[in-house]
């Protein structure tokens, strides 16, 4: 079965982001007992750093995505909670375009909540699928321009029917 799996997930940001921090306090935590000989309770710093290990697992392996089965032409959005997936297998329609589209912009960190403090230009990659007769679309954006491309070439191999529709083909 060959498989195009999108995780809905950014280690960086949101939810994802308090799991990363939980784990590297839990590391702390745990490398404290061993450097720190005047610990209070050895218990209760090993139970600590295990809970703040463990919910940060869960919270990291917890997440969205899309699986697409390239063969079977099958998709199946789920719901991963530490690595079980829930969702149905739905037939896919026969795709009409696909795009990368480059994507540029502006992000601003306000911290009091009136004034930016920090501007930057955030660049990511989206893939662009449509569907007919359904108006179905779906978008996968990616930060990495190379993996854009290696996914965007993978879909466009493997889903498009009518190539003489896609911009992007060229006849060798």
């Amino acid at each position: 079965m060959h498989l195009f799996n999108y995780k809905q997930r950014n280690l960086g940001t949101g939810i994802h982001f308090l799991g990363t921090i939980l784990l590297l306090a839990s590391s702390i935590v745990l490398l404290s007992s061993v450097f720190i000989e005047e610990a209070d309770d050895l218990h209760k710093t090993l139970w600590v750093g295990l809970s703040a290990f463990t919910a940060g697992l869960i919270i990291i392996n917890t997440y969205e995505g899309t699986l697409i089965d390239l063969d079977n032409k099958r998709i199946k959005e789920y719901f991963s909670f530490c690595g079980f997936k829930t969702g149905k297998w739905k037939k896919l329609p026969s795709l009409k375009t696909i795009k990368l589209v480059p994507i540029e912009e502006k992000t601003s960190n306000t911290s009091n909540g009136i004034s930016p403090t920090i501007s930057t230009i955030k660049f990511s990659y989206q893939i662009i699928l449509s569907f007919f007769p359904k108006k179905l679309i779906y978008t996968y954006s990616y930060s990495r321009k190379k993996e854009a491309q290696k996914k965007y070439k993978l879909l466009k191999e493997n889903l498009l029917v009518d190539k003489f529709n896609d911009p992007f083909f060229k006849e060798n």
